[in-house]
């Protein structure tokens, strides 16, 4: 059983493009089609990425990722998306009872997680 997030931040998103494939592996994904064209993929309690279906690609607009279930959909859905994207992300995650605090990078697929302080 994994820890869930209880805290998540996005703190740069620049020109970040996921293959929509990797998004749509977990099997409890729902995908929502917005009236302005983008698309909503909803995984578990709280987890979601919105962005614009381009090709094979989703041009990420907003993630946000913490509450039930955050943990595994994060290590078993959007981590390993990640590994494939292009462009930079980066993010701070409060873990389940601020256990560990940690920060997500992600720069043209190279996937860090670094420790941080509070």
């Amino acid at each position: 059983m994994s820890y869930n997030i209880d805290t998540f931040k996005v703190k740069k998103l620049e020109n970040l493009s996921i293959p929509f494939a990797d998004l749509m592996a977990n099997e409890y994904c729902n995908r929502t089609n917005e009236d302005d064209g983008s698309i909503t993929l909803c995984y578990g309690e709280a987890c979601e990425v919105k962005g614009y279906l381009v090709g094979d690609m989703v041009n990420v607009k907003s993630i946000d990722w913490s509450g039930e279930g955050s943990g595994n959909d994060m290590h078993d859905t959007l981590e390993p998306a990640l590994k494939n994207s292009i462009g930079e992300f980066v993010a701070s995650c409060v873990w389940e009872g601020g256990d560990s605090i940690n920060q997500l990078v992600v720069n043209d697929g190279n996937v860090a997680w670094n420790d941080i302080d509070i």
